[in-house]
Order: structure tokens, then sequence, then C-alpha cells
């Protein structure tokens, strides 16, 4: 193979593992949000009364 066209190939399948990775981290953070949301109404808290960063901004 041409070094170039071999460096294209590299090129390309290393946006292409960016993209599944970066893919994956979002799917899994919009699953945790849910699971999250989820328990926060079965306990029937708010989402500012369970972060305790936002308690201390609001004091």
């Amino acid at each position: 193979m041409d070094g170039m066209t071999y460096l294209t190939v590299a090129y390309l399948g290393m946006i292409a593992g960016i993209a599944i990775w970066t893919w994956t981290v979002v799917n899994r953070s919009r699953t945790i949000e849910a699971r999250l949301t989820a328990v926060e109404s079965s306990m029937g808290i708010t989402a500012s009364e369970a972060d305790s960063i936002s308690k201390e901004h609001e004091d």
C-alpha cells in the first residue's frame, strides 16, 4: 500500500473510532441522566434538592 493511501486509511479509521467513542459516551450519559431522573422522581425530590453543589451556591 502506498504511504499516502495508508495514511488516509489510518486517518479515516481514527476519525471513525473517535466518532464511535463519542456516540457511546453521549449515549451512556443520556442513559445515566434518565436513570437519575427516575430515581429522583421516585424519591419525590427535585434535581435542585438532590444536588449538593447547587445548594452551596444558593446560600
